[in-house]
């Protein structure tokens, strides 16, 4: 069972393009056979009553499968008002990959030790996703990249700082967000190592994905790997807020908001300005396109009554009747829009809540004594708060396999605290009662 999850969770950086097999409607992977495994093993596993499958009651953790779970539910309803059928399986097919290797994660990770080695699994293969990324940089060499899309100016051989690196993905953006989310794996192995030469490579790894970020060219990757080490930084410090202390910061940020249009006057022209919308087709900007993307799917929302338009119906309804022009565009290029417009506002709130009691949870766990938990806790948290940016850099995080298996991994964390803290109580709950039990028995005797 080890092996079988230590390779779902490896494989999935292999890509789409990489051990293959197309089946005209869609590419099956060693990833994707290995995700879709995990439920009839689960129940296998079932049948046999094996008692180390646990789903914990008053868990974090457990809230977050569910939500996972009921979204799920809700797409495959979603099919009795769908426009596009094949949309919708395509959407279907891919929620069921990654909604399996979460609840896969959750069930059959069953130890830190476990933990630690899918951890190093994954850093491993981003690893070579990185290597690659500087082999195609330095070579100019790229063997699944359309160039013609990629080197739209024609300079990567006569100008080799303009190379960008994209290895299996389809675009620069989905591969910048990789990176991002490599800044935590480098970290948390970085402090969770023993020798000295682990700990240089990792920091090595670290500062060559962070120059990979650099050279992808996406600004938002570039903002949020700075906000990242930020907020890590932050998150060092103890911080022993009271009601007050919230107050102050929102005078504050409301002072340094005034005096920000104070010195530039200009800038509430020039946000309006971005937010515009048009209907005139061909003179909009890449900006203002993915502005009119978002205002349509917002417009998609109302006339759906809030249900959403169905699971992969979004691009249907986007090339059909989207009322402001979008350069041919089709995609929302916002994950928190795509679940709210595709999937309506019931799963968007189950989405956020659960996303929101994840770094709930992590903030509560780097407040205990185990350096362990603490480490791993502040890389996820940097993560999870940058990843709220950056996730709208992507055309669509639904074909992002990689992502899910991420998610899986810190919900499992999670379990395996949570577990690990309600055996102490356990522990603490027994021995106070052989303690009054002892001290009844001296007072009788």
């Amino acid at each position: 069972m080890k092996t079988y999850f230590l390779l779902l969770v490896m494989s999935v950086f292999l890509g789409t393009e990489i051990l293959a097999v197309d089946l005209s409607v869609a590419q099956l992977t060693l990833y994707r056979l290995l995700a879709l495994g995990v439920i009839p093993l689960l129940f296998y596993q079932v049948t046999l009553k094996n008692r180390r499958l646990i789903l914990m009651a008053n868990s974090h953790a457990t809230y977050a499968l569910m939500a996972y779970v009921i979204w799920w539910s809700w797409a495959v309803l979603s099919l009795i008002w769908a426009e596009s059928l094949m949309g919708w399986i395509q959407a279907i097919f891919l929620m069921t990959i990654g909604i399996s290797s979460i609840v896969g994660l959750y069930f059959f990770v069953l130890n830190f030790r476990q933990w630690q080695r899918l951890l190093q699994g994954m850093w491993l293969m981003v690893s070579g996703l990185v290597i690659w990324g500087y082999f195609e940089i330095i070579t100019n060499i790229y063997f699944l990249a359309d160039l013609n899309k990629l080197d739209k100016y024609r300079t990567f051989n006569s100008q080799p700082w303009t190379r960008i690196p994209i290895t299996i993905f389809s675009n620069q953006n989905d591969y910048a967000t990789l990176l991002l989310a490599y800044l935590p794996l480098c970290l948390i192995l970085y402090q969770t190592s023993r020798t000295s030469w682990q700990r240089n490579v990792y920091l090595l790894m670290l500062m060559a994905g962070m120059f990979l970020v650099y050279q992808s060219g996406s600004r938002m990757a570039l903002l949020c790997l700075i906000l990242f080490f930020v907020i890590y930084g932050l998150l060092y410090l103890k911080w022993d807020f009271k009601a007050q202390h919230y107050k102050w910061l929102v005078v504050g940020a409301g002072i340094s908001a005034a005096a920000l249009l104070l010195l530039q006057p200009n800038l509430i022209m020039h946000l309006f300005e971005t937010l515009r919308t048009t209907r005139v087709v061909g003179i909009v900007t890449g900006d203002e396109a993915r502005i009119n993307l978002w205002h349509n799917g917002l417009i998609f929302f109302v006339q759906s009554l809030g249900l959403g338009v169905g699971a992969g119906n979004i691009e249907h309804w986007m090339g059909n009747y989207g009322p402001f022009y979008t350069n041919e565009l089709v995609n929302i290029h916002n994950w928190w829009l795509e679940i709210l417009v595709g999937y309506g506002w019931v799963s968007f709130l189950l989405y956020v809540s659960a996303y929101g009691l994840i770094i709930y949870k992590l903030i509560q766990i780097m407040k205990t004594k185990n350096l362990f938990y603490q480490s791993v806790a502040r890389g996820f948290v940097s993560f999870m708060l940058i990843f709220i940016f950056a996730s709208i850099t992507s055309s669509t995080n639904m074909f992002i396999e990689w992502h899910w298996v991420y998610f899986g991994l810190i919900i499992s964390f999670i379990k395996l605290v949570e577990m690990n803290e309600s055996r102490n109580n356990r522990d603490l709950t027994t021995s106070h009662t052989k303690s009054r039990i002892k001290r009844e028995i001296e007072v009788l005797s």
